[in-house]
């Protein structure tokens, strides 16, 4: 079965499979992780620059480990 996730900002904006990336960084300005969001779920990274993977889910699996 084909997953697909959205965009929305003024209309919605398919997400494929490079998606979009969300980098994070603390109060001080040091990097913290990156969250990868595409078609198939999320991913988070974290390390020096953001390569290391914590978590890889995809969209079923993360609403099933939030319901928890």
């Amino acid at each position: 079965m084909k997953r697909s996730s959205y965009l929305y900002y003024d209309s919605a904006i398919p997400l494929g499979k490079r998606g979009l990336d969300v980098y994070g960084y603390g109060r001080t300005g040091k990097f913290v992780c990156r969250v990868e969001i595409n078609a198939a779920g999320m991913a988070l990274y974290t390390g020096k620059k953001g390569r290391k993977l914590i978590i890889n889910l995809s969209w079923e699996y993360l609403v099933k480990r939030l319901k928890k």
